[in-house]
């Protein structure tokens, strides 16, 4: 049923993009060419930095992946804190609903701002979603619970790539609720044995690049993630904003 409801919405998404204006900065080109716009800025300037990085981070915690998985499955509070809400709310349907249904109200009330955030949130969920899509498909990476296409996260890619145009859209005070959100929703699925680690690092990068092509002319504000070694020999994330 979900994936049914995540194809209705990408195809409802993209008849959105063929038919809709992007307001504001892009009033006479349609979404798919701001989208191609967009990824090709991130590709030609912004894409290096964070590849490596995640690459960096995935070398890293790769011999880990099952045990981490293992260990989050297991724990009766991560249970107990995400199941449920945590799985339904990065369901690639959800986001896309959620985008489109920002775009319509905000043109509607006659909200510029807000229609703005609503055409990226659409532009950023379709290269999201097209992308792991194919990836999923191509790798074909099985899950820790021996289903299908484990490799890149769905649910990691969309809530990262929505967390990264609210970011682009209202800087710091957007970007803390959003990327705590999209990092909850994307741990829950370690938690619910449907992702390894990598998985989730991959899809978070691959949304932060998909937010950053929907919002490239917004591209003075960045956020900087990088791996870090703790002085106890723990692995943690740490992060900047500039």
């Amino acid at each position: 049923m979900a994936r049914r409801h995540a194809r209705s919405i990408v195809a409802l998404l993209c008849l959105a993009a063929v038919h809709t204006r992007v307001s504001a900065q892009d009033a006479d080109r349609n979404v798919l060419e701001t989208i191609a716009d967009g990824v090709k800025s991130v590709i030609s300037e912004d894409s290096a930095s964070l590849l490596t990085m995640a690459t960096a981070l995935a070398l890293v915690a790769s011999p880990f992946d099952e045990t981490l998985t293992y260990s989050a499955s297991c724990s009766t509070f991560l249970k107990t804190s995400f199941e449920g809400w945590a799985r339904v709310a990065g369901q690639e349907w959800v986001l896309g609903s959620g985008a489109l249904a920002t775009y319509l109200i905000a043109r509607a009330t006659d909200h510029p701002k807000l229609s703005a955030v609503g055409g990226d949130l659409m532009q950023a969920q379709v290269v999201a979603g097209a992308t792991t899509f194919v990836l999923k498909h191509a790798i074909r990476r099985p899950r820790p619970d021996g289903e299908a296409r484990s490799f890149p996260s769905g649910h990691a890619a969309g809530t990262f790539a929505a967390a990264t145009v609210v970011q682009r859209h209202y800087g710091l005070k957007g970007a803390v609720p959003a990327y705590t959100l999209a990092v909850l929703i994307s741990g829950a699925r370690m938690q619910a044995n449907s992702h390894y680690a990598t998985d989730l690092i991959a899809g978070a990068t691959i949304g932060i690049l998909a937010g950053r092509a929907a919002t490239f002319e917004l591209g003075g504000r960045r956020v900087m993630l990088a791996p870090a070694v703790t002085e106890s020999g723990g692995l943690m994330l740490s992060g900047s904003m500039r």
